[in-house]
């Protein structure tokens, strides 16, 4: 008998019964070195080289040897949708982008794993957060219209936005795909209520220069195209003092109390590597983190401490509007959407 080809035979009967008996040590997708890594669902933005994500992902790998695939959902208004991609291979462990608007929506269409509240945890709230069972607030920012130099005229109310001066000079973003642009659209309905609101955007809308479909997109236009405003975060100046030496851009302070986004985290009930996903929940709450998140998303941390000798001083003289208390604003979210696009569409 030629031995070599009955060990051939051999070695295939046994890797073909391995098959039909025990499939899972042959396919199971956890397996893979992808798939044994703790899969999280983050907006582009965030998982850019210049982002936070790369950063706070390796050092989280350092200290735990455990690894992070990360998945783009594209624009932070879409995160909603890409969760309802069911395929086991493309289920989240983490979801890290929601703000309070879409946060309501998760809670209202998938179920999640509990999370310790963060005052467990030790955490300072900066400021005095709005919490949302099931979720973790990680980072957060006042908005604000944010110009270049002094070629327009300060804003300190809505009405200034309509004076000639600012006609065909404001970048706004779509709330149907963006974060923000939501956050602007039911900060005017939250101050006028909604009959006004309403007449106040199509006042409004000779003001108006482009409409983006998401933040990133809009600032970039907002930067080429000069003298204009755009809706962006109260730390927009920040980005171009430390990283360009440009003290030139100028977030506009309101009399009226300005929009306050929070970005939370939350584990989806579906989850695969649950535990790992609450350790990097966790990570994210650790006073270095923090600061990564500070440093790279310019956003405000939840963790006080995380500020002391950065430039991210909290501006102490403005208010805080949450249109997010108003629950009712956001349960008619596409009905009012859709009187919004029958004035700009």
């Amino acid at each position: 008998m030629n031995y070599r080809y009955f060990f051939s035979y051999l070695i295939s009967l046994v890797f073909f019964l391995g098959l039909l008996l025990f499939p899972h040590i042959f396919f199971d997708e956890e397996r893979g070195a992808d798939d044994l890594a703790i899969r999280v669902l983050a907006y582009s933005s965030f998982l850019q080289p210049w982002g936070a994500g790369p950063e706070l992902a390796k050092r989280f790998e350092e200290k735990t040897g455990l690894r992070v695939k990360w998945i783009n959902a594209g624009n932070g208004g879409l995160l909603m949708e890409r969760l309802k991609f069911r395929r086991k291979q493309d289920r989240p462990d983490l979801v890290i982008g929601f703000d309070q608007f879409s946060v309501v929506e998760a809670q209202a269409n998938f179920r999640w794993k509990p999370l310790d509240a963060i005052q467990d945890k030790g955490v300072q709230l900066l400021p005095n957060l709005s919490e949302v069972s099931g979720f973790v607030p990680y980072d957060w920012g006042p908005l604000t219209f944010i110009s270049k130099g002094d070629a327009l005229p300060a804003t300190r109310d809505f009405e200034d936005l309509l004076k000639p001066e600012y006609r065909n000079k404001l970048v706004l973003q779509d709330p149907r795909m963006s974060s923000p642009g939501l956050q602007f659209f039911f900060w005017v309905l939250g101050h006028f209520g909604e009959e006004k609101g309403f007449e106040f955007l199509k006042q409004l809308k000779p003001s108006i220069k482009v409409i983006s479909p998401s933040w990133s997109s809009s600032y970039s236009y907002f930067k080429l195209q000069q003298p204009s405003s755009v809706f962006s975060y109260f730390t927009s100046p920040f980005y171009h003092r430390i990283e360009e030496n440009d003290d030139s851009y100028v977030a506009q302070k309101f009399t009226i109390p300005h929009p306050l986004q929070v970005e939370y985290l939350g584990i989806p009930d579906f989850c695969t590597r649950c535990e790992g996903a609450k350790k990097f929940a966790d990570f994210l709450l650790e006073e270095e983190s923090q600061k990564i998140l500070m440093s790279k998303n310019y956003m405000y941390p939840v963790m006080a401490k995380a500020v002391d000798g950065s430039e991210f001083q909290v501006p102490s003289e403005i208010q805080y509007f949450d249109p997010s208390k108003n629950r009712l604003l956001i349960s008619r979210k596409r009905e009012l959407i859709q009187k919004w696009k029958k004035i700009f569409y």
